[in-house]
């Protein structure tokens, strides 16, 4: 009977010491649960502000994107009208060749007009 009452005894201890309350889960857990909470709101919030910075982030890009662009155009405008200026400056050269040509060919021909003159002159003379 002893050995019994030792038997039921352990028993006893064994069954009542491995079992936990539900209140005592609860109080162990719940701690976890609140952070792992705060936590995840936390990730949510930057997940969303990294999408928000991932969205400025190719705005700007866009926008770089278009002032490349623009920029291009200009210079395309630039390079033409430099081109066009130098195509003037060529016209207005020449054109300045041939009119120094031009005022060489009158001054030939006043002297032309002179000799031809004295020789009408001595002509007339004889």
């Amino acid at each position: 009977m002893k050995s019994i009452a030792i038997f039921v005894g352990v028993l006893a201890l064994t069954g009542l010491s491995g079992c936990a309350t539900e209140e005592y889960v609860r109080s162990q857990t719940d701690p976890l649960a609140q952070r792992i909470s705060k936590l995840e709101a936390t990730a949510a919030d930057q997940a969303a502000a990294i999408k928000q910075a991932n969205d400025k982030a190719q705005q700007a890009n866009d926008k770089a994107q278009q002032a490349l662009d623009a920029a291009n155009k200009v210079a395309g405008d630039f390079k033409g009208a430099q081109q066009d200026v130098q195509k003037a400056e060529d016209a207005a050269m020449r054109a300045d060749n041939s009119a120094k040509e031009a005022a060489k060919a009158a001054e030939s021909a006043k002297q032309m007009v002179k000799k031809s003159e004295k020789i009408f002159n001595l002509e007339q003379k004889k």
